[in-house]
This record gives C-alpha cells, structure tokens and sequence, in this order.
C-alpha cells in the first residue's frame, strides 16, 4: 500500500530544504567578502543571532529577512513557483551530448542519466559516473549565456552529492566543441582557471583510461547532431 503525502507536510518539508539551501549559500557569499555575522546584520537590520539561525536554518523567517540577509552580502533573493514533475534532460541535444560522453568512457565507469541528488527530487545531475576511487558529476551546458550564474546550481548539486558519499565527487562541464563556446570560456580563463582548472583533453584521458581525474574541469563534447 502506497502512502500519499499530504500538501502540508510535503511543503514544511519542502520550506525546510529551501531554509537550509539559503543558509548555505549566505555563509558562503559572506565567508567570500569576509564579513562576520555582526556585519551582515547590521547591514540587513537584523540581529547577529538572526544571522546565525539563518545560516544554520534552525529557525525559519519572514522572506523579506532573508532578502534584506543576502542583500547585505552582495546578492539577490530569487523566488520561482514552478509545477513538480520528475527530472528530465532538457533538450535532445542534451541527450545526445550525455550519450555520446556513456559511449567513449572506459566500461569500468558507471555512468546513469538523471540521477537525483535532493531527497524531494526536483535536482538531478544529468549524468553521474562512478569509478572506484571517485565519482564523476556530468553537468550539460548547451549554451553559456552567464556561465557563473550557471556554474553555481551545479556546485550546490556536487555538494548535496558529496555530503552522501565518501568518495570525491568531481565536477564536470560538458560543452559542445563549438568556436562559440570556445571563446566564452576565454573570456572566463581567470576564473575557471581557479574553479574548473583540469583541461579538457586530460578528462577525456582519464574517462577513456578509467583513470582518477583528480579535480573539476569543463570537458568539449562533439555532438552529431547539434545543429540539426
């Protein structure tokens, strides 16, 4: 017998999730411009406990709190209202660049489309590769329009991740090998340099050899079919 979940509980629990994704990220924005929890809550009008319940998402607040919280640290609060469905790929091009990447990795990588990495669900790494000594974490990029602002969905995806298992979870871009992203990721070089800074050809090495890859990085893809 299956058990339904009633609306109320499933958006308390729900509530909880998004209170403790905000709390990280605003001791992560504010640990980044080095400000302590005093600083911060002066600037958003609110008390240094206020600040640490917010990070530590032991108490929950009113929206305009965590507004005014993320706002001190140089952010902004994005609130979305979207229907619930299972996870899914976007786009066949999608499809095509995570099947292509399945087919040229070594058989001693595990690799599973759309794994879900929050207990609700809603987040999925649109490819997971498990070798013995670490996990690959494929995330499908078609197209940057702002890399960073999409770098950094993936990074909280790879940290659910991690925080279940015990071996490294490595962050991989997949790109199309198009001049377009070429140069977008040219412009990005100081950065990614820092964040993402194993090479494209060295992924692919190990993925083939069924080596560790040892870090992040951004690997180009080859698709068949993307211009169709």
């Amino acid at each position: 017998m299956s058990l339904r979940v009633q609306p109320a509980h499933a958006g308390r629990q729900r509530a909880q999730l998004l209170r403790a994704q905000i709390g990280r990220e605003l001791r992560i924005a504010r640990l980044a411009v080095g400000l302590t929890q005093r600083a911060v809550g002066k600037r958003a009008g609110l008390s240094q406990s206020a600040i640490s319940q917010i990070e530590r998402a032991t108490r929950g607040f009113a929206i305009g709190a965590y507004s005014r919280a993320v706002a001190a640290v140089g952010h902004e609060l994005s609130v979305r209202v979207f229907p619930k469905s299972s996870v899914s790929l976007r786009d066949r091009g999608q499809l095509e660049l995570a099947q292509r990447i399945v087919a040229a990795v070594s058989p001693s990588w595990e690799c599973r489309l759309e794994v879900p990495v929050s207990p609700d669900g809603l987040r999925a790494a649109d490819l997971l590769c498990s070798g013995a000594n670490e996990l690959c974490m494929v995330e499908i990029f078609r197209s940057m329009a702002d890399l960073q602002a999409q770098l950094r969905p993936a990074q909280l995806k790879r940290e659910t991740l991690a925080s279940r298992h015990s071996r490294p979870v490595r962050l991989i871009i997949a790109v199309p090998d198009t001049a377009s992203s070429r140069r977008a990721l040219r412009e990005l070089a100081p950065l990614l340099e820092r964040t993402m800074p194993v090479r494209s050809a060295e992924i692919w090495a190990a993925l083939r050899a069924g080596r560790v890859i040892g870090g992040d990085g951004i690997a180009f893809v080859r698709p068949r079919m993307l211009h169709r």
